[in-house]
Formats: structure tokens, C-alpha cells, sequence
């Protein structure tokens, strides 16, 4: 018997085991020799996705994407940009190019919906299941570049601390670590958003600043009688006033709202004024925002004195 067909009859590899996709370097790492992996293909058993890489099912899942990017784009490299956010941040669509991060000597270029990117500033891949891929803040960082609005990375940042995935500190380093080109408007988003968790948020404190108001505190840290702390989004101490902006995105059942209200209740017992104005009007009523929280603070100046 031919030898090359011997080889089809006889599994070199558990079928349960094949991996979904695999480059054409892994295949012959783990047995199977090149002429099996060419008739696999040829007879339509396997198709490739990519340069050298390979689907082993009929459908090519979002997962397996991810995992081809890497296969194709060799040892070392991590996902980076919109594909790890996608994953971690829900408003992120998923993107219709992949970015994989190199090493800066590897050769080797971006084709079909894989974009590579040699850097010189290789992170450690993140602990988790799945292909490797970069930390989130690099990943911000690394997205943000591709952004033409100032409100679309604004949101990122913003979803990004909210959700406790990074931290200011960590994506103002991977800021000026990273390339000047194409990074103003993550510049203007790091400078305004300081320890806001919110994009409301950020544009609230933008606008509060420029109207001249009293200075203020962001994400300042009020011991409550009962135990426990609120983190208020605006205190002015002085004035005993406190700003929350609030949004239905944020409390998403009755347990969370009744948990605001509760809040609310406790600040108001220890004599703090509380303010909730909705990401709304702010965005849409800029200037209005800004009148009526003038008034406030000068009637709490009152109240107060």
C-alpha cells in the first residue's frame, strides 16, 4: 500500500485533541507531516484562514479568529486593540481586523483581517484562558489610536476604570510609552478624566472647571455612621455638597437603585446636600447643566454659612 495513504487510514493525531485551527508549524510539531496536512487540504477536510493556518471544523467561530491571529502571527505575539476589548468591554463592536503585537525583528506583515504590529514594547500576555493578549490598559491604548472621536475614547477609558479592569496610572504609562503619533485625544482624555470613573463623568468635571465653579474633589471617599463608604463623584466639603451622576447603564435593577437611595439617605443624615443629574443633561444640555449647579453651590454657600 502507498505509504502517503497509509498515512490517511492510520489517525496520527486523537481527532478530540486536533485543535480547531493550527498553524502549519504547529501541525508538524505535534506529528502530522506535510504531505498529510496538503491532502487534508486539497480534499477540503482543512481550509485555510490564514497564510500557514489552517481550520480543522467546517465553521470558523470568533474564537477561532482570535486564535488563528495568533497561529498566524507566530510565538510571542499577543491580541491587542478592539479584539481583547471586545471580550471585556460590552460596548466595544466586535472589530472587523484583528491586532496582534510582535516582537519588532519578526518579519512579517498584515494580511486579510489580521493586523501586525512589530513593537518594541512586548507586554507580558495576560493570565487568562484563550489566546494570549495584551493588558487591558495596553489594549485601551492600543485602540485608541484607531478613534477619530474624543466621546468614543472617552467611553473606553471610562468603561475600562468603571469596571475596575485598569487604572488611570496604568493607561497614562502605556500613554507615554507609547508612540506620540495618533495619541492626542487619549492625551486630552487622561489629562480631564483623573480619577472620574464615568465618561459623564470626565465631561462634567471638563465643564465645571471651565465655568469657574468652587474646586472640587473626584471620587472622594465619605465614611458613612452605619459602616461601610461612598465614593462620592463630586464633593465640594466646604458646602457640604455632594454631585452624582447618575445613569440607568449603571443601576441595572431595583436592588442596585435602592441601594443609591439608601446611600443617599445616609449622606443627607450626616447633612450633605446630594445632587443626581443624568449623563444626559450633560451632553445634551451643556451649558443649562453647568447654570444649575452654579445655583446649588451658591444656594448651599448660603445654607451653609
Amino acid at each position: 500500500m502507498d505509504r502517503s495513504r497509509l498515512d490517511e487510514l492510520v489517525p496520527l493525531v486523537d481527532p478530540a485533541e486536533l485543535p480547531r485551527v493550527l498553524s502549519r508549524q504547529r501541525a508538524l510539531r505535534i506529528g502530522i507531516p506535510a504531505h498529510v496536512i496538503d491532502r487534508r487540504l486539497s480534499a477540503g477536510k482543512w481550509r485555510r484562514v490564514l497564510p500557514r493556518t489552517y481550520l480543522t471544523v467546517e465553521t470558523l467561530t470568533w474564537a477561532d479568529r482570535l486564535v488563528a491571529a495568533t497561529e498566524f502571527a507566530g510565538a510571542g505575539a499577543l491580541l491587542s486593540g478592539a479584539a481583547v476589548l471586545h471580550d471585556e468591554i460590552l460596548r466595544i463592536r466586535r472589530p472587523t481586523t484583528v491586532l496582534v503585537l510582535v516582537p519588532v525583528r519578526r518579519r512579517l506583515r498584515s494580511t486579510g483581517w489580521v493586523q501586525v504590529r512589530p513593537t518594541r514594547r512586548l507586554p507580558d500576555a495576560e493570565l487568562l484562558p484563550g489566546p494570549p493578549r495584551a493588558p487591558i490598559a495596553r489594549a485601551v491604548a492600543d485602540h485608541a489610536l484607531t478613534l477619530q472621536r474624543l466621546d468614543d475614547v472617552r467611553a473606553i477609558v471610562a468603561e475600562a476604570l468603571r469596571r475596575r479592569l485598569s487604572t488611570v496610572d496604568e493607561i497614562g504609562a502605556e500613554l507615554e510609552a507609547g508612540p506620540r503619533n495618533g495619541s492626542a485625544l487619549l492625551r486630552e482624555v487622561v489629562g480631564e478624566i483623573g480619577g472620574a470613573w464615568s465618561a459623564p463623568e470626565a465631561l462634567a468635571a471638563r465643564l465645571l472647571r471651565r465655568a469657574g465653579v468652587p474646586p472640587f474633589e473626584q471620587d472622594a471617599r465619605i465614611d458613612l455612621p452605619a459602616g461601610g463608604h461612598h465614593v462620592a463623584d463630586f464633593l465640594w466639603p466646604e458646602r457640604r455638597a455632594i454631585l452624582e451622576i447618575d445613569s440607568a447603564e449603571y443601576h441595572l435593577g431595583p436592588a442596585e437603585w435602592a441601594a443609591t437611595m439608601d446611600r443617599h439617605l445616609a449622606l443627607e443624615t450626616l447633612g450633605y446636600s446630594v445632587a443626581h443629574r443624568p449623563p444626559s443633561a450633560i451632553r445634551q444640555h451643556p451649558e443649562r447643566f453647568v447654570r444649575e449647579i452654579t445655583a446649588w453651590l451658591n444656594a448651599r454657600a448660603v445654607a451653609v454659612a
